[in-house]
């Protein structure tokens, strides 16, 4: 009589062998879920911007994001220094400042980003991003505001960009890191 099946020995030699498969594969996975982390902060970014720019619209008055305050002691507080790496809050902005009063309802909060993400704005971004009532981008003082906020991670090859254009629409663009970047 043939028996069929494996013996004890057979299953724990080819657990012993998947484990030494999946140990040589973990730091090829680890690469791509820091990529695809990367692309949905990506997208998170776009999306409370998008957030953002329909509330104005739809409140008929200014809502800004602005970088999340680090204080321990803070709430949903606009930070005075540091990056967008730090998060970002949503808020209606009632006394167009660019900064959240504690009356002012806030629309959303996103958390700081993973420690191998950067993320800065150029100049014209690099603290808040406001949208009036028509839906434009615009800085405290009613300009347009346009900029591109980047996001880079460590060790990957590829930036994303946030760009925001002269009307306050957002746009997502993957781009090649270039040599030096400053990321």
């Amino acid at each position: 009589m043939h028996n069929r099946g494996f013996t004890l020995l057979e299953a724990l030699v080819v657990l012993a062998l998947l484990a030494v498969l999946l140990s040589l594969a973990a730091p090829s996975l680890q690469g791509l879920r820091q990529k695809h982390q990367m692309q949905s902060q990506a997208e998170q970014l776009q999306a409370s911007l998008l957030l953002a720019r329909s509330e104005a619209l739809r409140r008929q008055q200014r809502v800004t994001l602005c970088v999340r305050s680090t204080a321990a002691h803070s709430g949903p507080e606009c930070a005075t220094a540091g990056t967008w790496a730090q998060g970002w809050v949503v808020f209606v902005d009632g006394n167009d400042s660019g900064r959240r009063e504690p009356a002012e309802p806030v629309l959303q909060l996103h958390e700081a980003l993973s420690g191998f993400l950067t993320l800065q704005g150029n100049n014209t971004v690099d603290r808040y991003i406001s949208y009036g009532p028509q839906g434009r981008s615009q800085s405290t003082t009613g300009a347009f505001q346009a900029g591109t906020l980047t996001l880079c991670g460590a060790g990957q090859a590829h930036v994303w960009r946030v760009v925001i254009n002269a009307v306050g629409k957002p746009r997502l663009e993957k781009a090649e890191r270039q040599e030096g970047a400053n990321c």
